[in-house]
């Protein structure tokens, strides 16, 4: 596991920071005790009384609702404004590798769990290096297409490289739904009003560089709300992957800009030619064949480190080598059921 920075980015303007009523109601009631105490001393009559801290409270509510105008939280419901003014005060961390040294190590870990995906790991390595070096602060890397057959590992690759990165990772699943609000966020006209998935995990996580999954991205396609209005996966997208218009994101549910822009983005596909061009454009695409039986067969010898069955082991071997010259190749998940057979703990299910 690689050390991780605890800087600190803004993601929100300071100007959202707005106090709580409480507290301010708190600071006009000492200001006027203070003020009173200064002409009448330490008496009664330095007191205030009930219709002076009805009066004192009256102006820090008014002066509380000029406050949220001024920082665009008024139409914010009041019950969200905790999780928007703490990230404004606070931050975001920057999490991920420090030193080459982190990088190296991560780079190293990603080779032994996925060794088929060496080119992959080495450009990670290289973008990562190249970003410590120039005093790069955080896990940070353009945005990635991983395209090939289905069953090599790609989800589960991004999985784990945000794991040794430290950094939090979603999935978004374009298969089950290609309507872009979960890449963006949903405002009214739709039949729910939700922040989208980039914004939500920065928001509960404090996190300014999490690793966004999009999979399957070669399904891509428009969805429309209740309203006819309609959006897209694609459309969503090319706001988040561009570095200056990521930069000043402005949520639709919140309705105020976010700081996207170190939000890491890894997309995957079954079909290199139905991926969209606006995409292909501005990512980094790996186009990724079927396992070799080599990386199968070594795949496996790692799952079934621990089996004592040298025999059995031996015909799986076989196996996995008849099956890797086969068209359709053979996939990890297919391994991992070989595995099981063993009597060795199942690999997880991968994508």
């Amino acid at each position: 596991m690689t050390s991780s920075f605890n800087d600190r980015m803004p993601v929100l303007p300071c100007m959202l920071d707005v106090p709580r009523l409480d507290d301010m109601e708190a600071q006009f009631l000492a200001f006027w005790t203070t003020m009173r105490r200064n002409i009448y001393g330490y008496n009664r009559k330095s007191m205030l009384d009930i219709s002076m801290q009805r009066k004192a409270k009256n102006l820090a509510a008014d002066a509380h609702k000029r406050r949220l105008r001024e920082a665009g939280l008024s139409s914010v419901k009041t019950e969200l404004r905790p999780a928007l003014t703490a990230l404004a005060r606070e931050g975001a961390r920057l999490s991920g590798p420090a030193t080459a040294n982190d990088v190296h190590v991560l780079a190293a870990a990603l080779h032994a769990e996925s060794g088929w995906m060496r080119d992959v790991s080495t450009w990670i390595m290289q973008q990562m290096l190249r970003h410590v070096a120039g005093g790069g602060r955080g896990f940070a890397l353009p945005p990635v297409i991983l395209a090939g057959p289905p069953g090599i590992g790609k989800s589960h690759y991004a999985r784990k490289l945000a794991d040794l990165a430290g950094t939090p990772v979603r999935m978004i699943d374009v298969g089950g739904g290609s309507a872009g609000f979960r890449i963006s966020g949903t405002e009214k006209g739709w039949g729910t009003e939700q922040p989208g998935v980039p914004v939500e995990t920065i928001l509960a996580r404090k996190v300014a560089n999490p690793l966004m999954i999009v999979d399957e991205i070669d399904k891509a396609g428009i969805a429309r709300s209740t309203r006819g209005s309609s959006t897209s996966i694609v459309t969503s997208l090319l706001q988040m992957l561009e570095t200056g218009t990521a930069r000043h994101f402005e949520c639709p549910f919140h309705r105020i800009a976010f700081d996207m822009s170190r939000v890491v983005w890894i997309m995957t596909a079954n079909d290199v030619d139905r991926i969209p061009a606006p995409l292909r454009d501005r990512s980094r695409l790996f186009i990724l064949p079927k396992l070799s039986a080599v990386d199968a067969i070594r795949h496996f010898d790692r799952l079934t480190a621990d089996c004592e069955d040298e025999a059995g082991r031996d015909r799986c071997r076989v196996f996995i080598e008849k099956m890797s010259h086969r068209s359709e190749g053979i996939s990890l998940r297919q391994i991992g059921m070989l595995a099981d057979t063993l009597n060795v703990p199942a690999a997880p299910l991968y994508q």
